[in-house]
C-alpha cells in the first residue's frame, strides 16, 4: 500500500467514497502538521506506518511502549526516582503542573490501594504519538470497590466504574520521563463518576466528592445557559421570519 504527502489541488483524484464531498479542502491545509503523510485514497487519514517508519527519536517506539507498560504497572510507592528527569512535570485536567517532589508529596496523604484494594486500571491501547515522537499514549477504564478507609472515613462499599480516560508519558533521550498526564476523559457519559477522571472520579463515585467545583461533575454555568437560551430564541425567530 503506497503513501504520499497529500496536496490540495483542483484536479485531485478522489475515490468514490470521498468524491461526494467535492467542496471539502483536504487535510493538507493543516500547516501545523508540516510533515504529515496521508493515506493515498483518504487525504484526511494519516498513514501511520509511514509516519512511524521515519521516526527520528533515538529510542524505538517499541522500547518506549515497553517502558510505559512497566511504569504504569507499578504503584506510586514503587516508582524509581531515576525514572524521572530533573525537569519532570505532572498534569491533569485541573491539576498541576506539579514537579516530581510536589507530586510525591501529594500522593503521600492518600492511600488509594488501601481504599480500593480490588481496583484494576485496565490499561490498554499503548501507542506512540505520530507527531510527538517521544510520547506514549495509553487508555484506561478503571474499576474498584471502596472497601477500605477513604479520607479517614468508613468505606462506602460502592463500586466505581470510570469512563475511558487517556494518559501519557513523554520521555527524554535518556529514556527518563519528562512529563506525565492523567485523567483526560474520552466519554463522560460512561461509568458512574459523573464524567470525572483520575482520583476525582473515584472519590465522587465512592460518595466522598472533594468540596470544590472541579471535584464534582460538570454543571452548565448560568452564563452558558443564558447563551443557549438566546441562541434558541434567535433560531426560533429566524424560522418564523422565513
Amino acid at each position: 500500500k503506497g503513501s504520499q504527502v497529500a496536496k490540495a489541488t483542483a484536479d485531485s483524484t478522489l475515490t468514490p467514497a470521498v468524491s461526494a464531498d467535492k467542496g471539502r479542502t483536504p487535510a493538507v491545509s493543516l500547516a501545523a502538521l508540516p510533515g504529515a503523510i496521508f493515506e493515498r485514497d483518504y487525504p484526511e487519514i494519516i498513514d501511520e506506518e509511514a509516519m512511524l517508519a521515519r521516526r527520528s527519536f533515538p529510542i524505538p517506539a517499541e522500547e518506549l511502549i515497553r517502558r510505559a507498560k512497566y511504569f504504569f504497572n507499578l504503584t506510586a510507592a514503587n516508582w524509581p526516582m531515576e525514572a524521572f528527569s530533573d525537569d519532570f512535570t505532572f498534569e491533569g485536567p485541573v491539576v498541576g503542573p506539579l514537579n516530581r517532589g510536589q507530586l510525591l508529596e501529594a500522593l503521600k496523604g492518600f492511600d488509594f490501594i488501601g481504599a480500593f484494594p480490588d481496583h484494576n486500571t485496565h490499561f490498554h491501547h499503548f501507542r506512540v504519538d505520530l507527531f510527538e515522537e517521544n510520547r506514549v499514549w495509553v487508555t484506561a477504564r478503571g474499576i474498584g470497590t471502596n472497601t477500605g478507609k477513604l479520607l479517614g472515613g468508613k468505606p462506602s462499599k460502592k463500586q466505581v466504574i470510570t469512563p475511558p480516560q487517556t494518559l501519557s508519558l513523554k520521555f527524554n533521550e535518556k529514556g527518563q520521563i519528562r512529563k506525565m498526564t492523567v485523567g483526560y476523559v474520552m466519554d463522560r457519559s460512561v461509568g458512574n463518576t459523573g464524567g470525572l477522571g483520575g482520583i476525582f472520579g473515584f472519590l465522587y463515585a465512592a460518595g466522598k466528592p472533594l468540596p470544590f467545583p472541579e471535584g464534582n461533575p460538570w454543571r452548565m454555568s448560568k452564563r452558558y445557559r443564558f447563551f443557549n437560551f438566546l441562541n434558541r430564541m434567535m433560531s426560533r425567530k429566524k424560522k418564523e421570519t422565513n
